[in-house]
């Protein structure tokens, strides 16, 4: 779509509803912004926090608690 043809259809659009297109002109930089951001990204290494988590032996075990449902 060609800058032309944008101007073509802002100019008909009633003045009240030009503070939406404004506002939508608004969302879609942001977003823009934030998907270029994005992209970049940081690289991850696998493996990092190896040894950091602790899982108990009897995690799959049925807690008491619920021994009246079972």
């Amino acid at each position: 779509m060609t800058t032309a043809l944008i101007e073509q259809k802002l100019a008909a659009i009633p003045q009240v509803y030009l503070g939406e297109v404004a506002n939508f002109l608004d969302y879609l930089s942001c977003r823009i912004k934030n998907t270029e951001s994005k992209t970049e990204g940081i690289k991850r290494t696998p493996g990092l926090m190896k040894g950091e988590v602790y899982m108990s032996d009897d995690f799959d075990a049925p807690l008491d608690d619920f021994k009246g449902y079972m």
